[in-house]
């Protein structure tokens, strides 16, 4: 999804390609301040980030372990 065409909330609600907990956590997102559901969401994207990085590397090194070491 490009920031060209972000879905409207209510468009993600009908979705049924949407999964359960994103639809969840906008039906609980819309019985809050906007403002707190914002900063909340910019901290939990910036957690998840952090971990899916971990996750990532701890791929990339299970990888590295793993392959034939190359001569050179």
């Amino acid at each position: 999804m490009t920031r060209a065409h972000v879905p409207t909330i209510e468009e993600v609600l009908a979705d049924p390609a949407a999964s359960h907990w994103m639809k969840d956590a906008l039906r609980s997102a819309l019985a809050r301040d906007p403002v707190d559901v914002a900063n909340d969401a910019a901290f939990l994207c910036a957690l998840l980030d952090k971990r899916a990085d971990a996750a990532m590397e701890a791929g990339r090194a299970a990888v590295a372990a793993t392959a034939p070491q190359v001569e050179r």
